[in-house]
Order: structure tokens, then sequence, then C-alpha cells
């Protein structure tokens, strides 16, 4: 029953997210007005507001225009709920799960924002920090300030020259400063050992995508690709079995 409690109220909170995803690359409030259709502009119902549930009710359309609604909407509500259910489940109910579980919820924001506009709002990011602020000013603490420096310095400064190099190799923006903003933020919740699982989890994942679009023929060659949400996965990533993968490539070359 607390599994089924905990999934749902995942699921209320990533129906916020979607709010926020639509309404923050728009400079639209996130309070008001109330959830609306985007092709109407009709307010949308309460019980046409429910979680993953409507959607599958209304058959994936608008009740007003039958209009289609994005997957997106179903898809965050769902991610929310598991990773709510996955960061208590990891952490438990403390100050450290309630820190990851704020910062995991801003990260989809910002994946899918970055999915659709290729941009990453500032104004998440230091909500990000926020979170950061939770974890750091705990003791015993997640890491030292000393080892968040560093993870940031480190993934951060990596993804400045990685975007340096790209430029004069590619002759154009091979990175964006988003990216590289996002990095500083997200090696300061991991620490530079971490980071190292992150950063190749992310170029690994981003590789795969864009071979794959090159071979279905839905990218062409050079085309800028949002490489905020890799970040993010390879940071999930390196979070939850970083220190798994760690032991297993330490077994590994000591044989």
């Amino acid at each position: 029953m607390i599994i089924i409690i905990t999934f749902f109220l995942g699921a209320i909170v990533g129906s916020f997210l979607n709010v926020c995803i639509y309404r923050i690359p728009r400079e639209i409030s996130i309070v008001r007005p109330g959830s609306f259709c985007p092709h109407c502009n009709k307010p949308v119902g309460v019980f046409h507001n429910i979680p993953i549930v409507s959607y599958l009710i209304l058959r994936g359309k608008c009740s007003s225009c039958s209009a289609s609604i994005s997957w997106r909407y179903p898809a965050v509500e769902i991610i929310a709920a598991l990773m709510t259910l996955g960061t208590l489940g990891h952490f438990g109910f403390s100050l450290e799960g309630a820190a990851f579980l704020i910062l995991f919820y801003l990260l989809i924001v910002i994946a899918f924002i970055d999915l659709e506009h290729l941009i990453i709002p500032d104004s998440l990011l230091l909500f990000c920090l926020g979170a950061w602020g939770l974890l750091i000013f705990k003791y015993p603490s997640w890491l030292s300030f000393y080892e968040t420096v560093v993870g940031s310095v480190v993934f951060g400064g990596f993804l400045y020259m990685a975007g340096f190099l790209g430029k004069l190799l590619f002759k154009k923006e091979a990175l964006g400063f988003g990216d590289i903003k996002l990095g500083f933020v997200l090696g300061a919740f991991l620490g530079w050992q971490l980071v190292v699982v992150s950063l190749y989890g992310a170029f690994f994942l981003a590789a795969i995508f864009a071979v794959m679009g090159l071979l279905i023929k839905k990218m062409k060659f050079g085309q800028m690709i949002p490489f905020g949400p890799f970040l993010i996965l390879g940071s999930l990533v390196a979070i939850f079995l970083g220190d798994w993968i760690t032991n297993l490539f330490l077994q590994w070359i000591t044989v």
C-alpha cells in the first residue's frame, strides 16, 4: 500500500513538472492560470487531470477539442513516480532522500525542456544548488565541501574543454554553455570519482543515440542534439550504481 501511495504522489508531482516543462520556456506563470489545453486554451477539469489515468481514459486526446495530448505528459508522470520510489528506496526517508528527490524532480524538468527547446534555464540550476545546500550542511554530509568543489570543477571543466576543442575541430559550437553550467552543478553532487562514471555514461549514451538516429535516418551528420538529458542520465547511473561500477572496474583491472 505504501508503494502504491508513494507512486501516486510521485505521479502528482510529475503532473506539476509537466506544467513547469511547458510554461517555463514560454515565460508563463507556473501558478496561474490553472491547467489548460495548449491547443484550444480551454481549462482542464479536475477529473480530466488525474495523472496517467486521465490520459488513458481520454485516449490521449483533449476532451474539448480532441487534439492529441503529447506523450510527454504521461511519460513525465511515470518517470517522476518511479524516481520517487527509487530515491526513497535508495536513500530512505531522510534529509539526503529529500535533497536528491528535489534534485531529480528539477532534472526531469531540465531534461525535457532541453529536449524540446535546446535550452537549460539558469533558474532551474539555481534551485538545484538549493538542494545541494541541504546536503552540504547536513552532518555527516553526503560529500565534504572539498569533494563537492573538486567534483564541480572536474565535471564543468571537462565539459568546457570538450566544448572548446569541439569548436576548434568542427568550426562551430559543439557544446552549449547550458550543458557546461549543468556539469558544474551535477559535479557538486557527485564528487570527482562519480563524475568519471557520469561522464563516461553520458558520452556513451549520447553516442548510441546519435548512431541510432543516423541509422534510422532521423538525424543528419553534424546535427546538434540536446546533451543535457544524457548528462542527467549519466549522473543518475553514477548516483545509484556508481560504487558498484567502480568496484567492478577495479576488480577487472586487478585480475
